[in-house]
This record gives structure tokens, C-alpha cells and sequence, in this order.
């Protein structure tokens, strides 16, 4: 799955190419994308990996995970995140959701063992006390429970628009699996067949260090030889050329501008955030403008509804800055009161997923939620309540919706 929203977009220099490593060299050519676009959807995510083929029929390629007892899964997933949630495109994969998928398969028998590599912001507070330790299920994460996942290789404010050609995480197991040939071409075939996942994670976790590589689940999977999951015959870790961490120049290659970008994988980024652009470019002038108007904007309607709502909970109003804190653990029962407030306000005023500047601001309504069910609140007055403020709230600011709205086909 690919929402492939970047390789043919105007904006990109290199037409129909994709990199990922200074000087490195195109990666887009020759991938082949089952699903993409608004294929790229949370359900459609849930479906093929549970091998749901019917589910999925009129739907890009029709592949699906047939797996059965004896089967090793690889699940890698690489985007935007947030307190129990798995950003697409269009909506949110809750944890709740992930985890009974996988809880399902382990008791459909659809595998032997499953690794997953998670690569989001937040990306631990999807596993942290609810992956099961006995389900032959091992999830590594970019970054803990409470915290964010960067973005390496970026350029270095010379004025041209922000641009990073991967993340540190990603940057960091994939070139470590890449090199092998390169760095050890007498060894690598004695290192395929030694090599254990635990061995991979301990390496990534050494050398990942703006955010925490976290692991969860059932730790016998470390055990297992990483060639059953990632890659499975030697070849695969000599064809590409050994890289350096040194800072190197991205040259464009338009015969007009002869100009270069200089990347360093010393330059971090926050993965969630995009920093702002004010160059001469109108287009990126004016999605500027409307990234940070939506911004604005959101921050005020979380504030008044959450203002607005905790007046009518007893109880609730001295406790607002605790509701504004990232929570230290998620229950599972929270989750459907968590998704119903998120859709109120996806319905009512705004799209969340297709903003992702919310995905900072959202955990205040796990807050909410785990606070109205530990005060023996009963859901249905709660939903009606949440619903009554989301509607009063965005129904006042609707023209200006309206008018920032109109800047979408821009953005």
C-alpha cells in the first residue's frame, strides 16, 4: 500500500522519482503498488492483512495476505501518528482495531510468527500494555509511547522548501540490511544465516538517537534468524552502494537552475510537523497559508470544545491540564469513546486525518474519555453531551471552514 501522492506531484524536481539517500538513486522505479491512492485506507489495511480476499475485490491488484499456520509475517508501516492511532490518508487505525485484527489471526492460526516495524510518531502507545507477550507477535517501534519520530537527511534552511528524504528509524535498519554486502562481502552469507531480529533491534536502538526504538510483544520472536522475515537470500544486501553519514549535496538535475541542496544526516526534523515555507513560490505561499490558518483553527475548536464540555462534568474543570497531558497508559475500553468523539468532530467541523496537524492535540479526548469512565458516567449521556458542543462549536465557525476550505485543492 502506497498513497503515492509524491513521485509524479508538481512540485517534485525529478519527475516519476523518489530517493531516499542523498545521491542515492531512485527508488520509485520498478515498485510495484498494489493498493494506492484512496485505496490507502485503515479497513482496506485490516483486510488484506487478515487475508479478507472478497473484501477486497474492485480494489487495486486484489492481493491479500493468504497466510497459514506455517507462515512468518513482515509488517512494515511508515507514516504519521499519534496516542493509539495509525494515520491514513482518509482515517485512523485505532489500536483497539490493530490489535484484535492480530489477536484474530494468532487465533485463526494465520501465522507461525509476525514481525512488525512501526514507523510513526507516538508509535509505542500502540503496543505498550496491550500487544499480548505470548502471541508469537514481536512490534518495533520508532519512538516510545510519549514521543516522536524525526526525520533525517533534510536540507538545511537555504531557503528552498523544507525537504527530507527519509526518517531516522527507516533510514537506519534499511541501510544496515542494505550495507551488509558492501561492508562484509566475504562474511555476508555467514552474517544472513547468524543474524536474529533481537540482534537487529539492539543495533537500531544503539544508533537511532533523537527518539526511543521500543520493543513489545512476545520476545521469543527475537530468537528467530531475521532472514525469515526481511530478506532471504544474500543478493539482497550487496546490490546497493555502501553509504557515509557525512553531509553530501543532492544535486537537481534541471539544466536551467543548476542548483543543489545540501542534506546532512546530522539535520533532524520532527516526522509529524513540516516547518513552514516563505519563499518566492505563490503555490507554496498559499499552502503555507493554509496549513497555518487550519492549525490555528483546530487548536481553537479542541480548546472551546474541550472548555465547553468539562463545564458540564462535575468535577472535570480543576483537572483540565492533566486532560492536556500525554497519558501514561491506554485501556482498551477507552477506545470506542476515544474514535466516536474523533468522528464527531471529522463529521461536524473538519477532517482530522486529512490534517495532520491534529494528530498533536487529539490525546486530549483519550483524556477526556478515560476521565468519564473512571466517574461512572454513563456513555450515552456523554456522546450526547460531546455531540450537542462539537455541533454549537463548529456550526459558529462554519463559515470560516467555509473559506479556508476553498483552499484545499490548492493544498
Amino acid at each position: 500500500m502506497m498513497t503515492d501522492d509524491v513521485a509524479f506531484d508538481p512540485k517534485n524536481p525529478y519527475r516519476g522519482e523518489l530517493f531516499n539517500h542523498p545521491n542515492g538513486s531512485d527508488v520509485y522505479q520498478g515498485v510495484q503498488v498494489d493498493y494506492k491512492g484512496e485505496e490507502v485506507r485503515s479497513e482496506h489495511f485490516l483486510n488484506i492483512l487478515n487475508g479478507n480476499k472478497a473484501a477486497m475485490i474492485n480494489l487495486g491488484s486484489g492481493r491479500v495476505i493468504e497466510s497459514k499456520h506455517r507462515d512468518n509475517i513482515f509488517v512494515y508501516f511508515v507514516g504519521h501518528g499519534t496516542t493509539g492511532i495509525l494515520a491514513f490518508p482518509e482515517n485512523y487505525l485505532y489500536a483497539d482495531e490493530l490489535n484484535n485484527a492480530l489477536q484474530s489471526m494468532y487465533s485463526n492460526r494465520k501465522f507461525s510468527s509476525m514481525l512488525l516495524y512501526i514507523d510513526s510518531c507516538r508509535a509505542g502507545s500502540l503496543f505498550d500494555g496491550i500487544l499480548s507477550e505470548y502471541n508469537s507477535i514481536f512490534a518495533v517501534t520508532a519512538a516510545g509511547p510519549r514521543e516522536s519520530s524525526w526525520s533525517t537527511y533534510c536540507n538545511e534552511g537555504d531557503g528552498k522548501p523544507d525537504v527530507c528524504l527519509g526518517d531516522e528509524f527507516s533510514c537506519t535498519w534499511i541501510e544496515d540490511q542494505a550495507n551488509l554486502g558492501k561492508l562484509y562481502p566475504l562474511q555476508v552469507n555467514e552474517l544472513v544465516e547468524k543474524r536474529t531480529v533481537l540482534n537487529h533491534f539492539n543495533y537500531i536502538r544503539n544508533t537511532v538517537k533523537l527518539s526511543n526504538v521500543m520493543p513489545y510483544g512476545d520476545f521469543s520472536i527475537g530468537q528467530n534468524k531475521l532472514s525469515s522475515y526481511i530478506g532471504k537470500s544474500p543478493e539482497v544486501f550487496s546490490k546497493y552502494s555502501h553509504y557515509n553519514n557525512n553531509a553530501l549535496s543532492f544535486n537537481t538535475r534541471n539544466d536551467t537552475l543548476k542548483s543543489s541542496v545540501k542534506f546532512s544526516k546530522n539535520t533532524y526534523k520532527p516526522y509529524q510537523i513540516k516547518e513552514q515555507y516563505n519563499g518566492k513560490n505563490n503555490t507554496m505561499k498559499q499552502r503555507t497559508l493554509y496549513n497555518s490558518i487550519m492549525r490555528k483553527m483546530m487548536y481553537k475548536v479542541f480548546n472551546t470544545i474541550l472548555q465547553n464540555v468539562i463545564k458540564q462534568l462535575p468535577g472535570f474543570v480543576e483537572h483540565i491540564d492533566e486532560l492536556k497531558e500525554l497519558p501514561s497508559n491506554l485501556p482498551l475500553n477507552v477506545f470506542p469513546c476515544y474514535r466516536q468523539t474523533l468522528d464527531y468532530i471529522t463529521t461536524n467541523c473538519f477532517s482530522l486525518p486529512k490534517n495532520i496537524y491534529s494528530l498533536n492535540e487529539v490525546h486530549v479526548f483519550f483524556n477526556l474519555c478515560t476521565r468519564v469512565i473512571d466517574s461512572k458516567w454513563k456513555s450515552e449521556e456523554f456522546y450526547v453531551l460531546f455531540e450537542q458542543v462539537v455541533h454549537n462549536v463548529c456550526s459558529k465557525n462554519s463559515s470560516t471552514f467555509s473559506n479556508s476550505l476553498k483552499m484545499i485543492n490548492i493544498y
